[in-house]
């Protein structure tokens, strides 16, 4: 209010004065010389009204007084106080953001999976007894390893030749798979016209997908899926794309032994993601160890920046590795991680170890013909970021993988995956040497 009335007291005559000279104004003619001698004084006068009210009551009324108490307390004897305390506020900003994924192994929605959803005239029948985990994340990635020509035909037999109706796919969206792994030894089950509907059919319905394309370049580009701001990249890689232990080679499906294009595709990503992913259909089936192409495909993944590899095609669980890349490792030996074979080496000198796990195993499948290929694994991944700098001009502070927890799970109706009991995931997890369920 005291601010009202210095302003008023101010401005009267100069109310006064404007209505005096509007008559002069408009007697005038609207002569040149005569306005500049009657706008110049009011100007003036204003100007100096104008600067007398903000020195004296607009800088400290409108001023945020939480930031001008906080400012006088930092240090005048340098601008490093200044800049501490601006660094403080940009902190407390900065929320700590979290995106939680499932990944699992493979998904064969084809043969007897798709005769059972027939039988059954239910096609979320698969995905429906991990209903709880699955609405649990933010999004959910795994291997499609049968195409989806679009046609309604499927054969229920034990044939090799894979192929999904598009109704049987419904659970895939349903159930929030957001991103999906098509480079395997499958992928051309269906001819080059199937992979490419495929591809198009699960662009209708919103899932990314990674491993495969048009053409080479399509082939090797990253998918990026992001949630509450977190940016998580996937590329996706395979040792075959027709079941010939892979002979034939096309430029549709991106294969394992491209390390050029690997390379280049993971550091193409470093200034967009928060986290890289990168998942291979690789390894000898039926077997818990990876093979050597496995194992030099993961580390040349990481090496080249990658956060985590993770693997399928084995039809069995396999072990997991947590390597050190090169780069931050003190040993001249070439792998510096653990439970690749089972050997264990030292990796104490290395503070960020990267996760490979070689093979989920299966995860919708109908090998329901022994115990290992009726037995699964999934990953619950939590990440979080900052979304801060190291400085004003400096890098982003990559995101922080926060947990992975281990959930075994078993087939049935050769069809449904559900959670392993405790008893179950005990000797589940016993077969590759892990005693925990959360790993971090």
């Amino acid at each position: 209010m005291i601010v009202y009335w210095k302003f008023l007291r101010l401005i009267r005559p100069i109310i006064a004065k404007i209505s005096h000279r509007k008559r002069i104004i408009r007697n005038s003619y609207m002569n040149p010389s005569k306005l500049i001698k009657i706008v110049i004084p009011i100007l003036f006068t204003l100007a100096l009204a104008l600067g007398f009210f903000q020195r004296e009551e607009i800088t400290d009324f409108l001023k945020p007084q939480a930031a001008i108490t906080y400012f006088k307390n930092a240090s005048t004897d340098s601008l490093s106080g200044y800049y501490q305390k601006s660094q403080d506020i940009i902190r407390g900003n900065n929320k700590k953001k979290t995106v939680t994924f499932l990944a699992v192994g493979d998904i064969m929605l084809s043969r007897t999976v798709a005769g059972t959803m027939a039988k059954a005239s239910d096609p979320l029948l698969p995905f429906s007894n991990m209903t709880d985990i699955l609405k649990a994340t933010d999004f959910n990635f795994g291997n499609l390893e049968s195409p989806i020509s679009g046609r309604n035909d499927f054969n229920p037999t034990g044939s090799l030749v894979f192929n999904v109706p598009e109704k049987y796919t419904a659970g895939l969206k349903t159930y929030n798979f957001q991103i999906l792994n098509l480079a395997n030894n499958h992928a051309l089950d269906q001819g080059k016209e199937g992979l490419f509907h495929t591809m198009d059919f699960l662009d209708t319905l919103g899932i990314k997908h990674v491993g495969t394309g048009k053409n080479l370049e399509e082939a090797w580009r990253p998918a990026i899926i992001e949630s509450n701001g977190i940016k998580i990249c996937f590329i996706g890689a395979s040792y075959s794309s027709v079941n010939d232990s892979g002979q034939t080679k096309n430029n549709f499906v991106a294969r394992i032994e491209d390390v050029s294009n690997l390379k280049s595709s993971i550091l193409n990503l470093q200034s967009t993601c928060d986290f890289t992913v990168v998942t291979m259909h690789a390894g000898t089936e039926y077997t818990r160890k990876p093979n050597q192409s496995q194992i030099d495909f993961a580390h040349k993944a990481i090496d080249a920046g990658a956060d985590m590899v993770i693997g399928a095609h084995p039809h069995w669980i396999q072990t997991i590795e947590k390597y050190c890349p090169n780069s931050l490792s003190n040993s001249p030996s070439t792998i510096h991680g653990e439970g690749a074979r089972g050997e264990v080496t030292n990796t104490a000198s290395c503070s960020t170890p990267k996760y490979i796990f070689y093979s989920l195993g299966n995860f919708i499948f109908d090998q329901e013909w022994s115990q290992d290929t009726k037995e699964g694994l999934a990953l619950k991944i939590k990440i979080s970021d900052l979304g801060m700098k190291n400085s004003l001009q400096g890098p982003k502070v990559p995101a922080t993988l926060d947990s992975i927890e281990l959930i075994p799970v078993v087939i049935e109706n050769y069809s449904t995956p559900r959670p392993a009991t405790p008893e179950e995931s005990k000797k589940i997890l016993e077969k590759i040497g892990e005693t925990r369920r959360l790993l971090k």
